[in-house]
C-alpha cells in the first residue's frame, strides 16, 4: 500500500472542547497510526506541530455538521479517511483500511432500511426515496467516511450539497443550527445514484456505543476496545464517543491513558474516581443546559432555520 497517497482528516472549528477532542483524537492516530498523514480543518494554530496540514474552514459553509459533505473541498489526499474529533484510535488498523480503500465512496456500512421503513430524521422515508428514485436507504454512523478522488465521490458530494440546500422538500428535519445531518443527505445521495455496494466493517473498523450494554473495554495504547452495544458485541478500532458517550469516564480515561502513556487498567484509583466525578458533572451540566435550550426553543427562541 502506498501510504503517501491516502491520509485522514478531521474537523474541529470554534469551541475549545472540539479542539481539545481533535487533539487527543490526533494524539490516538499518532500512537496506533504513526505513518498515516494527518489534516485538520480548524480555526486554529494550535495543530501546526502535530498535522501535515492545517486547512482554513471554508468562508461559505456554516459551523455544524453541513461541514463534512464539503469534505472532497477540504481533503489535500487522493484518498481520505475522515474521522471525526470525538473517537479515538485504539489499535492499528491497517489491515481495515486496505479493506475500505476498495471502494470509490463509503461509510461504515451498519444496515439497509426498506422504502416501506422509518428513518427518524426523515418525515416520510418511502415518500423521499420515491422523490430521488432510491428504492432502499442506508444507515451508517458518520464517524468515518473514506473517499478517492473521482467521479463517483465528486457526484455524491454534489449530490448531497443539492439535498442539503433544499431538505425542507424533501421532507428531511434539520439536526443543528447548519440545517440536516451529514449522514442524512450523504445517504439519500448514494439511494439516488443506486450505489449499493459499501464498506461492511463487521464492527472492526469504526462503532459507536448505541445501546451499550455494561461498559466500555478501551486501551488507546495498541490494545483496543470491546463493548456490547444494542446489535452485540463489537471490537473496533476507533471507539467513536459521539453524543453523550463523549461524557463518559472511559473517555476521559483514554484521553489521560495517551497523555500519560499509562494503560488504563493501570491508572490509579484517584485518578479513575476523578474522571467519573467529572464525567457525571459534565453530564449533568449537559443536561440543564438541554433543558435550557428546549425552553428557549418552545418560546420562541433559538430556532433552527
Amino acid at each position: 500500500m502506498d501510504k503517501a497517497d491516502v491520509g485522514v482528516i478531521t474537523i474541529a472549528i470554534g469551541h475549545e472542547r472540539y479542539l481539545r477532542q481533535a487533539e487527543i483524537l490526533a494524539s490516538s492516530l499518532r500512537r496506533n497510526m504513526p505513518n498515516l498523514p494527518f489534516a485538520i480543518v480548524t480555526d486554529s494554530q494550535r495543530f501546526e506541530a502535530t498535522a501535515e496540514f492545517v486547512i482554513p474552514p471554508l468562508a461559505d459553509v456554516p459551523v455544524g455538521v453541513v461541514q463534512k459533505v464539503h469534505l472532497d473541498r477540504y481533503t489535500p489526499f487522493k484518498q481520505t479517511l475522515f474521522i471525526d474529533s470525538d473517537c479515538i484510535v485504539t489499535r492499528p488498523f491497517w489491515e481495515e483500511l486496505e479493506q475500505i480503500r476498495r471502494f470509490e465512496f463509503t461509510p461504515a456500512l451498519e444496515r439497509w432500511t426498506p422504502a416501506d421503513g422509518h428513518d427518524e430524521y426523515l418525515e416520510d422515508l418511502s415518500a423521499t426515496l420515491k422523490m430521488i428514485g432510491g428504492s432502499k436507504f442506508p444507515k451508517f454512523n458518520g464517524g468515518i467516511y473514506f473517499f478517492r478522488n473521482g467521479h463517483l465521490s465528486n457526484d455524491i458530494f454534489e449530490g448531497a450539497r443539492e439535498i442539503h440546500r433544499d431538505y425542507r422538500d424533501y421532507g428531511i428535519k434539520a439536526f443543528d443550527n447548519s440545517g440536516p445531518g451529514e449522514e442524512t443527505v450523504l445517504a439519500l445521495a448514494l439511494a439516488k445514484l443506486g450505489v449499493d455496494d459499501l464498506y461492511s466493517d463487521e464492527g472492526r473498523l469504526m462503532r459507536t456505543p448505541t445501546g451499550l450494554k455494561g461498559k466500555i473495554a478501551i486501551n488507546p495504547l495498541g490494545g483496543g476496545c470491546t463493548f456490547e452495544r444494542y446489535d452485540g458485541l463489537v471490537s473496533p478500532a476507533i471507539c467513536h464517543f459521539a453524543g453523550p458517550y463523549l461524557f463518559s469516564p472511559e473517555y476521559r480515561l483514554a484521553a489521560y491513558s495517551l497523555a500519560s502513556n499509562v494503560p488504563p487498567d493501570q491508572i490509579g484509583p484517584r485518578i479513575q474516581a476523578a474522571a467519573h466525578v467529572a464525567a457525571a458533572l459534565e453530564r449533568t451540566q449537559k443536561f440543564v443546559r438541554d433543558k435550557v435550550r428546549g425552553a428557549k426553543k418552545r418560546m420562541g427562541y433559538n430556532t433552527v432555520r
